[in-house]
């Protein structure tokens, strides 16, 4: 069992302490200790609320040094103090307590690490404060988003669908919302009696729901503010007030959004940000202390010349236009070096308070790899040097069922981390890295580390967004008349083939060129696996290679023998039934999962 002594005595002499009437917070942090304590030390502490040798949880005065949910670490003579200067802060202080003393890990839903073995020691007068880097941090993983251990275990505190107010502290925000425009000023109510209301594309003014409004019309000023501000008053609770642009890119063009914006440098971002201001100025009369959030996204992406955003304005940032391959701030990448970097340092410029919508996966093939996990620790890095204060990074899983994403556990585990400490090592990144491939694949975890990296140095020199193209769903037709809907309806109907035609010079063009060496490492990695759920696990991960081998790699069946059409074609529908298994859709267009 492992040693762990505390103030120069041994566990044993120890129990845990709670308050008389404890916050259940602080219970489920008791509990979490009890259980971890006696599987690697090998002695169940008792809990009460005294003891002479105690590991007392939530019991001092608030710290001015402790941030938003972070926690303090102390011990005087004889005691071990875990206090956050709210109950969520102080159960974290719990899980990290365990994590570097008794080397405890929670990497999945399905993947606990509680070691039995090693020493370790608190001395007398130890001292640690750790603050998170960002207040709000949010992740789109199914399993984080739907059980609430999961969710407290990565520090995630905002817009989880599951109640964490029992027994983990609460959030900071239970929904955060977005593309609100007509949340507030609906084309279901304005529509038909006031279309200049609504955005003016192409001479015509879009007066429809899910489209943009005209934000230099005073009337729409007077509506939304009306709105807002009957909803803060019937729900005064409310920290944070979303209005943002709706999900597309046709903003108004109208004269007077148009002279605004050429005011500001020529983004549409102008009229939106004077507008936000106005809203927001109105707001702080009645609700100072209210937050209005909006976004920089699509057509709102370059910061304006002129105007600041107001101190009780959040910009949202939107992270869709980036590389991924690269770290934002990388000078060679050809997409973030001159856009995408230039916008964040812009905005970071023009606004008191940043917000970060940063994108996970890659929307238009979520059956292929996705190389983005050198560039995590560098980007999660800049948005802290942005004065970024929120971070959401989505993943695709959506609450009500999984989504197959390539490494989505790997990949969120890691970002739990870099929201917290996004100043961490390389070295720190990598050993986070290893321990979870480690845990999670079994013995043969170096050759899929040895994957990961093959796949990022084959695509070191190319650029991978979030809408990367790899397969023939996104090749661009064209039909003479244009057919209404005809591009939408094919993606939705699309369905990977054998001999399909290949996507031409795609990113991932690379790794299929080396497609032997990827495959050896999977080999390799399954036949030293001894677990079940490790197979299964590495079948996950080559269900996404497997992808890139039988559909964006040439097959000519006209130069194959039959034998090898044979086992191409059973290797397909081998492929049919792993994405069933795994949940697999072929990309965010698909209808009925794509099966």
């Amino acid at each position: 069992m492992r040693k762990l002594t505390i103030c120069g005595l041994d566990i044993t002499k120890y129990a845990i302490v709670l308050n008389p009437i404890p916050d259940p917070a602080e219970k489920t942090a008791a509990e979490f200790l009890v259980r971890v304590i006696e599987t690697v030390c090998g002695v169940k502490l008792p809990v009460s609320d005294s003891a002479e040798h105690g590991i007392y949880i939530g019991t001092r005065e608030p710290s001015p040094d402790v941030k938003w949910d972070g926690f303090r670490t102390t011990t005087d003579e004889r005691n071990l103090y875990l206090d956050g200067n709210i109950s969520r802060g102080t159960l974290y202080a719990a899980y990290d307590f365990a994590e570097k003393y008794l080397g405890y890990r929670r990497f999945a839903i399905d993947c606990e690490v509680i070691p039995s073995e090693g020493e370790a020691d608190i001395p007398v007068g130890f001292s640690v404060v750790d603050n998170p880097a960002f207040e709000v941090r949010r992740n789109s993983n199914y399993d984080r988003l739907n059980d609430a251990d999961m969710a407290s275990a990565a520090r995630l505190n905002a817009d989880i669908h599951t109640d964490m107010n029992a027994g983990h502290g609460g959030v900071v925000f239970d929904f955060i919302d977005c593309h609100t425009y007509q949340k507030y000023c609906s084309a279901a109510e304005y529509g038909e009696s006031h279309p200049e209301y609504f955005a003016l594309v192409n001479g015509v003014r879009e007066n429809v729901p899910g489209h943009q409004l005209c934000l230099s019309n005073p009337d729409v000023l007077r509506i939304v503010t009306e709105n807002v501000l009957a909803e803060l008053r019937a729900h005064p609770e409310t920290g944070l007030i979303d209005f943002s642009q709706e999900d597309g890119p046709l903003n108004c063009s109208c004269e007077h959004c148009a002279a605004i914006d050429a005011e500001e440098g020529g983004t549409p971002a102008g009229s939106m940000i004077r507008f936000v201001n106005a809203l927001a100025e109105a707001v702080e009369k009645e609700f100072p202390d209210v937050m209005i959030q909006t976004f920089a996204y699509e057509y709102s992406t370059k910061p304006p010349k002129l105007t600041k955003a107001r101190e009780n304005v959040i910009i949202r940032y939107c992270t869709y236009d980036a590389c991924f391959r690269h770290a934002i701030d990388d000078p060679d990448c050809a997409i973030n070096s001159v856009t995408v970097f230039n916008e964040m340092k812009g905005w970071g410029e023009m606004c008191h308070h940043m917000s970060i919508w940063n994108y996970a996966a890659n929307y238009s093939c979520y059956a292929a790899p996705f190389p983005n996990l050198r560039s995590l620790r560098e980007d999660h890095r800049f948005f802290a040097d942005c004065n970024a204060i929120h971070v959401y990074n989505e993943n695709i899983s959506p609450n009500v069922y999984r989504i197959a994403v390539d490494f989505d556990e790997l990949r969120s585990y890691l970002n739990g981390k870099l929201m917290w400490d996004p100043y961490m090592t390389e070295e720190e990144y990598n050993r986070h890295m290893n321990e979870f491939l480690a845990a999670y694949y079994g013995k043969g975890w170096e050759h899929i580390r040895r994957y990961i990296d093959l796949v990022h140095d084959v695509t070191a020199n190319r650029c991978i967004t979030c809408k990367e193209e790899f397969d023939i769903c996104f090749v661009h037709y064209v039909t003479y008349p244009p057919i209404p809907m005809f591009k939408p309806f094919f993606r939705r109907s699309y369905t990977a083939k054998p001999y399909q035609p290949v996507y031409p010079d795609h990113a991932l063009t690379g790794l299929c060129e080396r497609m032997d060496e990827a495959e050896t490492c999977m080999d390799a990695a399954l036949a030293m696996a001894e677990k079940d759920e490790e197979r299964e696990r590495i079948g996950l991960c080559r269900y996404f290679l497997n992808y890139l081998k039988l559909f964006c790699m040439e097959h000519d069946e006209f130069k194959m023998t039959k034998e090898e059409k044979a086992a191409y074609e059973a290797e397909c529908e081998q492929f049919y039934k792993d994405k069933k298994k795994y949940h697999g859709y072929y990309n965010i267009h698909t209808t009925n999962r794509g099966n």
